[in-house]
């Protein structure tokens, strides 16, 4: 796919990006990194996960250690990699609502590991591996394991399988929380402030994903398990 098959980034979404990376890592230092920091994976929109799906129904999606089984259904693909919840923020005028998909990790034994529902995502996502670092080896979607979460091994070649070069202009199988993400030295991930958190909420991914929850619904079928409600905030993990 070339970027005429994407849709570009709106101009607040690039200056957000843009004002958030600055004096980040360079994009041929973060190419050159183990990947440690996929070890927990990010959000997606419902826009990206779309286009993963269109991925896999092609034959496409790939990793070295773990064959993605064939046949599922979008519902039943989306059931299997991807935690979901709910965000709301604002009131009245000011309400602002998505559907987001938190990437899942794979196991020693090529197991996809569900976080439990409760208390905030991220919090209960980071005790659990904390507590049982042998059960988590990175984020479904890179090229081969995290042998040693939460050691780096230093393979540089590890990889998002999603990533595409248009990825940080454009709307892409890449999860929009994998781009905004950064680190301010390599191996030293940038964490937003709440303000930022919000900005990017507001501005950028509920602005791309319209109607999130309503649009999932019509895909999978009103049956579906509830997502988690999630906090105000979203904080990038």
């Amino acid at each position: 796919m070339g970027t005429e098959t994407y849709q570009k980034l709106s101009g607040e979404a690039l200056r957000l990006l843009a004002a958030y990376h600055q004096g980040g890592v360079s994009a041929s230092e973060c190419a050159g990194c183990s990947s440690a920091c996929c070890s927990h994976g990010g959000l997606a929109v419902l826009e990206n996960v779309l286009l993963i799906y269109d991925l896999y129904r092609e034959g496409a999606l790939k990793r070295e250690d773990y064959e993605y089984p064939a046949g599922l259904s979008f519902r039943a693909f989306v059931g299997m990699y991807f935690d979901l919840e709910y965000h709301t923020m604002g009131r009245w005028l000011w309400k602002r609502d998505v559907l987001v998909f938190h990437l899942r990790s794979l196991s020693p034994e090529n197991r996809v590991i569900a976080i439990p529902g409760v208390g905030h995502y991220y919090a209960t996502r980071s005790e659990l591996f904390r507590e049982n670092p042998w059960l988590n080896r990175g984020c479904v979607f890179l090229s081969k394991k995290v042998p040693n979460w939460p050691e780096d091994d230093k393979d540089s070649s590890r990889r998002c399988i999603l990533h595409r070069t248009e990825s940080a202009t454009h709307l892409t199988a890449k999860p929009i929380d994998c781009v905004f993400y950064t680190c301010l030295e390599p191996f030293k991930a940038k964490t937003p402030t709440v303000k930022e958190s919000r900005r990017w909420f507001r501005r950028v991914l509920a602005v791309i994903s319209p109607r999130s929850l309503e649009r999932y619904r019509a895909l999978v079928g009103n049956d579906s398990a509830p997502p988690h409600a999630a906090a105000a905030d979203i904080p990038s993990r």
